[in-house]
């Protein structure tokens, strides 16, 4: 299966693709770490099965022309969101180390962030799950829903 990972921390980005190479080591896995070239890899790849962060910068460092790198804390809300109108068969699954984004008043849980992309895109979004090195939940999503895709 063609697979896409979109994650901007290197750690975290090593563990997933570590993890995934050695759970599924016959699919084709491509990885980036910024909303526009995971974007455009999405659309010329068409990956089934898409792993993404919430919290990602615009543009890869290398694809930045110098302007300054910024982090957007929803960024994986805007990805899903034009994922969902290119209309191809893929899933979803956002893996983030936080709980919560943006601040007070427009403070976000992940949980509250899941429930409404799956309201909102239930074609594509499967779920979000919190990252953390030392549990296995977010090893247990990916998994789950990778498997889902063969039946």
């Amino acid at each position: 299966m063609k697979t896409l990972i979109v994650e901007d921390n290197p750690k975290k980005r090593a563990s997933l693709v570590e993890y995934y190479s050695s759970e599924f080591p016959a699919d084709d896995l491509d990885v980036t770490s910024a909303l526009i070239s995971g974007l455009r890899v999405a659309r010329d790849t068409k990956p089934g099965f898409i792993i993404l962060d919430m919290t990602l910068p615009n543009y890869a460092p290398d694809e930045s022309k110098g302007s300054r790198i910024e982090l957007m804390p929803f960024a994986g809300r805007e990805f899903v969101m034009r994922v969902n109108r290119m209309s191809f068969a893929t899933k979803v699954v956002i893996v983030s180390m936080f709980e919560t984004f943006d601040i007070a008043p427009r403070l976000i849980t992940l949980n509250s962030l899941d429930a409404e992309l799956r309201e909102r895109y239930p074609r594509v979004f499967v779920q979000a799950v919190h990252y953390s090195s030392g549990q296995a939940d977010w090893k247990s999503a990916i998994k789950d829903v990778r498997m889902s895709l063969d039946t």
